[in-house]
């Protein structure tokens, strides 16, 4: 399957389709190619937090790529979980991607107070504007001084709640198709 976002302006239409990284498995992803690539640059030897993990691609991406993943994510809604472990095998980055799910809103807190610290917050969770709200406001506590924050699907037409809470955080941002970059540093 193959996808692309369609719309005009500012609100973009998200497709799903399914890609593979490099010889391994195709998976289920709304990622564009070049929204793979700014995380792949991003995460580059780096700690990662992910809110919300889905089937793993962008988990996975960023594993290749040299960074170490903590990816928390209930997988309630799609029951992903064992695709991603399956899809993290075929990939042979299990040892470097830590699951952990839960719901952000119990995970996150928690993470502060276990004094955890990352080089790099990619959100892409639920994206209701309280809940990314919530996932920005911790992300900031848990992020490095040099570090960056990435949120997707801002200005995609179906997840109207990600631009509404990053717009009120009126913070400049940087955006790659629908990638919604603060940092690094700038905190």
């Amino acid at each position: 399957m193959v996808g692309a976002r369609t719309g005009s302006g500012d609100a973009v239409k998200l497709d799903w389709r399914l890609v593979a990284l490099g010889d391994g498995p195709a998976i289920s992803t709304s990622l564009t190619p070049a929204e793979t690539d700014e995380l792949r640059r991003l995460a580059r030897g780096a700690d990662v937090l992910e809110i919300g993990s889905a089937y793993g691609y962008s988990a996975i991406a960023m594993a290749l790529a040299g960074g170490r993943v903590l990816a928390v994510d209930p997988h309630a809604w799609l029951d992903s979980a064992a695709s991603m472990i399956a899809n993290m095998l075929a990939y042979g980055v299990t040892d470097r991607i830590e699951i952990r799910r839960l719901d952000s809103r119990a995970a996150l807190p928690a993470l502060v107070d276990a004094g955890r610290r990352f080089d790099l917050v990619w959100i892409d969770g639920d994206h209701a504007a309280d809940v990314v709200a919530h996932d920005v406001e911790w992300a900031r506590k848990l992020l490095r001084k040099t570090g960056a924050l990435v949120c997707h699907d801002y200005g995609e037409e179906t997840c109207p709640g990600v631009r509404e809470a990053l717009d009120a955080w009126k913070i400049p941002l940087r955006v790659v198709d629908t990638l919604a970059i603060y940092g690094p540093g700038k905190w």
